[in-house]
């Protein structure tokens, strides 16, 4: 069985959040780790992360998967 590491924590539910309402909302909360995914302006992919281990930064993104897939952590 596994456990939940940390509380997921949702932005403001909005289809019209700007990129700049979305980094101001990030803004409020007390993160340890994080990781910016985006598509810049001239359409290329992007990645912005703090320092964390490859391993780490893929589990960040499979667990952000599977909450946005509204599917439980321990399944």
């Amino acid at each position: 069985m596994k456990t939940i590491m940390a509380p997921v924590i949702d932005l403001p539910p909005a289809e019209t959040l700007r990129p700049d309402q979305a980094i101001g909302e990030l803004g409020k909360v007390a993160w340890d780790e994080v990781i910016g995914i985006g598509v810049t302006v001239e359409g290329e992919f992007e990645v912005i992360n703090s320092a964390m281990t490859a391993e780490r930064a893929l589990w960040l993104i499979e667990w952000a998967k599977r909450w946005a897939m509204g599917l439980e952590i321990d399944e």
